[in-house]
């Protein structure tokens, strides 16, 4: 069926103006006897259930007469509404573009013939020069700001009948007329009709409201119900396919939001933590698939510089859908366009140069395809040998290397007629010129060093090593190492080509070995067959064990998991530095991860490698204190992890002491033992006296706590029963929050240091006092009561002071929401341990550091409700020693993300925000599901695509 238009525009800023707009198209002159006089359609309303967004969305465009662009700059940035607007461009006339201005900008300039495109904000610059004369365009942007969208508003009505005039193929005033005229028809019927219907609505509409009541009630258990599905799927999923996991969350999330949806978004936040994008899921073709070896193969190779994946797989991606090889722009976050080649079936060598430019791919027959990466163009193929003409088992390259300067490439391969013989040829890559050529045993591996000086050359039959000079083309025989076990066990080289990981078998374990000295490095259990190594043979070892990909220590010791799957992994690359890894699985999955986390949780820089103990969580101070001074340090705000503040040269004991610092770290305040004092840290020096407060004595049941106030002048701390404010300037008391002897007080401080709690720390009362105008604390609660009082050891304040958290001695959790005084959580930890607590900045999740063991991690919860939300384990890269006790410390970071720092030195950010968790989701799979899976959780339900913008 025919269309009269299509509206394309911003999910993300204009849905109601878009909904309204298509509202008023279809009611403008419409006879009061027909439903409507012209179609125009709207994604959300008109668009059916289908697992193919594009698909659909072109079929439409396809039927559409014109193409109305509700414009603003939100949808000039949309990549759909740019992939849109290209069709557009290059399937119709631009003279059947309508636009309608929602906000932003747009200036026609005469003289040019052309948008002034120095003003214009609200159209792509792909308009740029494509009206021949100044288009039909209405300015909506005062309707928008009043949200009047009636056509009894002469401002909205005069923009709707404009854009309507060419759909009706009739005059502005004329259609303006006849929607008069119609108006006045229906009006003169309905009055007629009033008085009938008067008689029976009294009837139908207590009926009629109480249904529609039930209907919206059905519809909400619905969705709730759904979304409660969904969000359990994505759990079963989390482990063995986090991309799939992803997704389900994500749906259940836009469903309906639930505390089991919010559950699910963290556990795929988790799963997902070092994804950077999975660019192919998993197809369920491969339980049928049979090709070389009877598995497919799936291929992934990282340039050396990171900037660059390469990607196929026998399940899809082929030349003959027009997508070939897959390219994708790490540094920029984008797909580049696919190559078209054919690879062997099977898989086979895909190597990249180091700079990315260069792609190495074993075609069918033992061809080696050579192509430029930016261009999309063959440079040149090389053949081997005519492999068409050989066996099955022998039409392959046995074992290939690839040069990081992207010149030499060797290769070793068989020929039709010498079946038993095999052969190592080397070749330029510039000129397709073979520069050597011999007959070589059946059991080589080759590996270019990373500087291409070399070609190391290893016979593993014999344990014999040899190297080819590409500047001198010359062999020269390396020696032999009889002891390294490696027959029938897959083998990785370092880029240096010093050091090789042999896999393991059923007899031998993983080993990493040296091979200049023969001397084996580390073992490890399990297989590691699917392997990189560091470009210098020092660092951390990415391997994959199953359907994992994890990262190892220079002792084969897993640091962390990367990610998972749901089909054994195939093949694994990485940048020369690690940062970057690619793996594929035998089902076609395809995932890019990041090893300082990708966004969801990401390694700050800790050059002082400060320690948790070393950082006092609820001042946000760390202090290295020695014999002759104190190193000071503030949790930055940006991505620098500690900002250095100074040095003071006192020495700071750890007992009845604290330190707080200024907004600005020009000054630090220490209590210790009684004594106050304040410095400049920038120069050590002390600024003004210090003074000993011999008539109190500091809380001995609870660490003392100190905090600078909004001014930067005043600090609060605990002082016996009292909670005191004092002038650092003259270090008189110039308030008293408490009478004596009615607290045992344990002081929190909110994030804008604007409120300020204190809880009696045994039995429970909690006093809330909000800093005034007037530079002084007001109260605001007084003894509202914990349900938790059995020794609370700790209590936190959310950064606007809208919620308290406390733990006890037993590990019980309370939550209390200051605005109502209602404790909506009493419960447990699952892992006791540690007392850090930490609210994200909306006061909408709650952290809980734990340490069990070995293990380490946060604990969740929905602060609104107190629902669990799951934990979050941290896999540190710096395991502490045997020698140290593990530790955890919290403090809040920017935005809504929380800092980790632990025994080992490691410093993490993660975001505890919802709706961050979701948005970094959306990164990674922005994909629809399936429409099996639409079809079996929302068939009946009427849900958008998460991940739309």
């Amino acid at each position: 069926m025919e269309r009269d238009g299509f509206i394309s525009y911003s999910h993300a800023r204009d849905r109601e103006l878009a909904q309204a707009l298509q509202r008023g198209l279809h009611q403008l002159a419409r006879p009061w006897t027909r439903r409507q006089v012209i179609s125009v359609f709207r994604d959300t309303t008109s668009l059916s259930a289908n697992h193919d967004l594009w698909s659909s969305i072109l079929g439409e465009l396809q039927r559409s007469r014109y193409f109305i662009y509700l414009a603003s700059p939100e949808a000039a940035a949309s990549r759909w509404v740019q992939k849109e607007l290209r069709f557009w461009l290059d399937h119709r006339s631009p003279d059947r573009i309508l636009i309608a201005v929602g906000s932003g900008a747009v200036h026609w300039d005469p003289a040019a013939g052309d948008f002034d495109w120095s003003r214009t904000t609200a159209l792509p610059r792909m308009l740029e020069g494509v009206f021949r004369a100044e288009p039909l365009w209405v300015d909506l942007v005062e309707v928008r700001r009043s949200r009047k969208y009636s056509l009894r508003q002469a401002e909205f009505r005069s923009a709707v009948a404009a854009l309507a005039a060419p759909l009706h193929g009739r005059g502005k005033d004329e259609l303006d007329s006849e929607d008069l005229q119609q108006r006045r028809i229906a009006l003169r019927l309905l009055r007629g009709a009033v008085t009938v219907l008067s008689l029976l609505l009294v009837t139908s509409l207590a009926a009629g409201g109480y249904a529609w009541q039930k209907r919206d009630e059905a519809l909400d258990r619905a969705r709730v119900s759904a979304s409660q599905a969904l969000a359990a799927h994505s759990m079963e999923l989390a482990d063995a396919d986090p991309r799939k996991a992803a997704q389900f969350a994500l749906y259940a999330e836009e469903t309906e939001p639930t505390s089991e949806s919010a559950r699910a978004l963290a556990r795929a936040v988790d799963a997902n933590s070092s994804v950077a994008r999975h660019l192919l899921g998993g197809l369920g073709a491969a339980a049928d698939y049979t090709g070389s070896g009877g598995a497919a193969a799936t291929e992934v190779a990282v340039s050396g510089d990171g900037s660059t994946l390469a990607y196929f797989s026998d399940l899809g991606g082929g030349p003959e859908q027009g997508r070939g090889v897959h390219i994708y722009d790490i540094r920029k976050g984008r797909a580049m366009k696919a190559i078209k080649a054919q690879w062997a079936l099977g898989g086979g060598a895909l190597e990249l140069s180091a700079d990315g430019r260069i792609l190495m791919l074993e075609s069918a027959y033992n061809r080696i395809q050579i192509w430029d990466v930016r261009r999309g163009k063959l440079l040149r193929t090389i053949t081997a040998s005519a492999g068409e003409d050989l066996a099955q088992v022998y039409l392959r390259l046995h074992a290939y290397a690839f040069s990081a300067d992207g010149r030499w490439i060797g290769a070793t391969y068989h020929t039709p007629g010498e079946k038993e013989t095999q052969y190592l040829s080397v070749w330029n890559v510039r000129t397709g010129e073979r520069v050597d050529h011999r007959q070589a045993p059946g059991n080589l591996r080759l590996s270019f060093t990373t500087d291409s000086r070399l070609l190391r050359v290893w016979d593993t039959s014999r344990g014999a090593l040899s190297t080819w000079n590409p500047k001198t083309r010359q062999r020269k025989s390396g020696g032999r190492l009889p002891d390294i076990p490696t027959e029938a066990r897959p083998i990785t080289f370092a880029g240096s080509g010093d050091t090789a990981l042999l896999g393991s078998t059923a007899r031998e374990k993983a080993e990493l070995w040296n091979l200049s000295t023969g001397k084996r490095l580390a073992s490890a259990t399990g297989s590691l067959e699917q392997a990189v190594l560091p470009a210098d043979g020092s660092g951390s070892v990415v391997a994959a064990q199953g359907r994992q990909v994890s990262v190892f220590d220079p002792k084969l010791r897993r640091l962390r998991t990367l990610g998972s799957f749901g089909w054994p992994v195939r093949s694994v690359a990485a940048s020369d530095d690690g940062r970057w890894v690619a793996a594929g699985s035998g089902d076609g999955a395809v995932s890019l991860f990041s090893t300082d986390g990708a966004g969801f949780h990401r390694s700050l820089p800790n050059e002082e490698r400060l320690k948790a103990g070393e950082f006092d969580a609820d001042g946000g101070v760390a202090h290295r204190s020695g014999p002759k001074g104190t190193e000071l340090w503030a949790v930055s705000e940006g991505a620098s992890g500690f900002r250095r503040l100074g040095r003071i040269p006192r020495p700071v004991r750890e007992q009845d002491t604290a330190i707080a610092a200024t907004s600005d770290g020009s000054r630090v305040t220490v209590v210790d033992r009684g004594v106050f004092s304040s410095w400049d840290p920038r120069t050590g020096a002390q600024v003004g006296k210090e003074k000993a407060f011999e008539d109190y004595e500091p809380e001995s049941g609870q660490g003392l706590r100190l905090f600078y106030l909004p001014d930067d002048v005043h600090v609060v701390t605990a002082w016996d029963s009292d909670v005191l404010v004092i002038d650092t300037r003259t270090w008189s008391v110039k308030q008293v929050l408490t009478e004596e002897g009615v607290l045992q007080p344990l002081l929190a401080m909110s994030g804008d240091r604007k409120s300020l709690a204190a809880v009696d720390w045994v039995e429970g009362d909690v006093h809330m006092w909000r800093w005034s105008d007037k530079g002084e604390f007001e109260e605001v609660m007084t003894g509202r009561g914990l349900a938790s009082a059995i020794g609370i050891s700790n209590a936190v304040v959310s950064h606007g002071g809208e919620r308290l958290a406390s733990v006890d001695a037993d590990g019980r959790i309370s939550l209390l929401d200051i605005r109502t005084g209602r404790v909506v959580l009493t419960s447990v930890v699952q892992e006791p341990g540690l007392e850090n607590l930490v609210f994200s900045r909306d006061a909408r999740t709650l952290a809980h550091a734990f340490t069990s063991g070995s293990r380490s991690g946060l604990e969740l919860w929905d602060a609104r409700n107190g629902e669990y939300l799951g934990q979050w384990a941290l896999e540190t890269s710096t395991p502490p020693t045997d020698a140290e006790e593990p530790a955890l410390r919290l403090a809040p970071g920017s935005g809504s993300d929380v800092l980790t720092l632990d025994s080992g030195g490691t410093l993490l950010r993660r975001s505890l925000d919802i709706a961050d968790w979701r948005a970094k989701l959306c990164r990674i799979v922005d994909d629809p599901l399936s429409k099996a899976d639409h079809d079996r959780y929302l068939s009946d339900l009427t849900v958008d695509a998460p991940c739309r913008p």
